[in-house]
């Protein structure tokens, strides 16, 4: 139990914030590319080694398994090389935790084919499509005005927004969208996409690692171009690199937008209520706030963190109605991120829900405490009751396709 305890230490510690070092990324991406490597020599030594018997029953020569795997591997490590190259020739990103291990790539590549290739479309439609209407149910007149008119479009923020793709689908809608995202490799790849929006002008196969579980002999060498739309120079939203509550508590960002919407968000953040209170802080009085997503509490939550708590959702909509008024709510299973041609998937049971902003002003965080105090502003932490939250299972769960 100790040597667990301190390897969870290690690993916690290994992954905070820490200065600005662009040579993590380009160990973590080679690291990858390695561990990628010596699959694809596992699976050839595994193949060889089959009698002459066990080959003559293949459906597939060794020597053809071998070679597609490693076309495989090659496409990854030169779109993973290019982001590598980026990275290395940015400028200081303030915040950046460093993360480790091979999962954070391959959650990477993943999620560039649930964003931004076709395969992908099925997953966003459940999720993207009923945010996106959430938005134009509330402020589509608004934007429909401004489009004729000439006026400024509706502002919507959209706090850990990954690689972009749902700002970008509701930036077409006809609103001005901002993304923020503090996770330094998906904020790269927003900046790929940004250089890189020529319709399929990246080629991945995310899954070649994925050999168990698979349908047809090829599935997981599967090609996935990217990104399936053209994006348009100057049409990909602003995104900008940091964490929401930390970016977006500042007095000048008080009302400033008139919607935000969050996908797989809420449950990221280290203190749950206080992103309740800069979601508060940050949309106007009758603006909406649009939100989809599980409450897995799936990051690293330590003292270094924050006050991380897994609280269930009953307690989390009453934090959320203390400063919205909530109009529409229900569960909607959904994949994030999956492999489609597997046998076996994660299922997410997620919460959407629509709330408007009510009159009731919030203090986002405690540097604003003094100003809050001067303007009549309760805080939430002081005005909802004290309760042990307790420890709440992840509201997810394994099934076989």
């Amino acid at each position: 139990a100790g040597a667990g305890a301190v390897a969870a230490a290690v690993h916690a510690l290994s992954a905070m914030a820490q200065p600005w070092n662009p040579a993590v990324f380009a160990d973590l991406i080679r690291s990858y590319i390695g561990h990628s490597v010596r699959e694809v020599e596992r699976v050839k030594r595994n193949l060889f080694g089959l009698s002459d018997d066990d080959k003559a029953e293949l459906l597939w020569k060794p020597e053809d398994q071998v070679a597609k795997m490693k076309e495989a591997v090659k496409a990854n490590a030169s779109f993973l090389t290019a982001l590598s190259a980026m990275i290395q020739r940015s400028p200081p990103l303030e915040g950046a935790e460093h993360p480790t291990g091979v999962k954070p790539v391959q959650t990477l590549l993943q999620t560039v084919t649930r964003e931004w290739s076709e395969e992908g479309v099925e997953e966003r439609r459940s999720c993207f499509e009923r945010l996106a209407g959430a938005v134009d149910g509330h402020l589509g007149a608004a934007a429909a005005a401004a489009a004729s008119g000439g006026g400024p479009k509706p502002r919507v923020l959209l706090p850990c927004s990954s690689l972009g793709r749902l700002a970008y689908d509701i930036q077409q809608r006809g609103y001005t969208c901002i993304g923020c995202e503090p996770r330094a490799l998906q904020y790269f790849v927003c900046e790929y996409i940004r250089e890189h929006g020529s319709k399929e002008a990246t080629t991945i196969q995310p899954f070649a690692l994925s050999t168990c579980n698979r349908f047809e002999r090829e599935d997981h060498v599967r090609k996935t171009p990217f990104p399936e739309v053209d994006i348009v120079p100057g049409s990909f939203p602003e995104v900008k690199f940091g964490e929401f509550t930390k970016l977006y508590d500042s007095p000048a960002e008080r009302a400033a937008f008139d919607a935000l919407v969050t996908a797989f968000a809420v449950d990221t953040s280290p203190n749950i209520f206080r992103f309740v209170r800069t979601a508060a802080h940050v949309v106007r009085p009758g603006g909406i706030w649009a939100n989809f997503g599980p409450l897995a509490y799936e990051t690293d939550h330590d003292d270094g963190h924050g006050h991380g708590m897994e609280v269930s959702w009953e307690e989390l909509r009453h934090a959320v109605s203390f400063f919205f008024d909530v109009k529409e709510e229900g569960f909607v299973s959904c994949l994030n991120a999956a492999n489609g041609r597997s046998m076996m998937q994660i299922e997410y049971a997620c919460i959407f829900f629509s709330a408007v902003r009510n009159e009731k002003p919030a203090a986002a965080s405690a540097a604003l405490k003094l100003e809050a105090r001067g303007h009549g502003i309760c805080p939430i932490w002081r005005c909802l009751p004290r309760r042990d939250l307790g420890a709440n299972r992840s509201p997810l769960k394994a099934r076989r396709a």
